[in-house]
């Protein structure tokens, strides 16, 4: 028998939150899954994801 990794496994809604850290930088959370990390500077956006669910990857606002 093949376990599933366990984001293949887990597809319910998550509660989330996005949070400002600092200036320029945020978090974006969801409960006990890996987060996503958003960085903004002056010329440009780096977005560190780290959403382990096949539904969680994209930010509710790009959906």
């Amino acid at each position: 028998m093949t376990k599933k990794f366990a984001s293949q496994a887990d597809l319910d809604e998550k509660q989330i939150s996005f949070t400002k850290l600092a200036d320029g930088l945020y978090a974006y959370t969801a409960e006990g899954d890996p987060n996503t990390g958003i960085v903004i500077g002056d010329d440009s956006v780096m977005v560190i994801d780290a959403q382990a669910t096949p539904i969680m990857p994209q930010p509710p606002m790009m959906k």
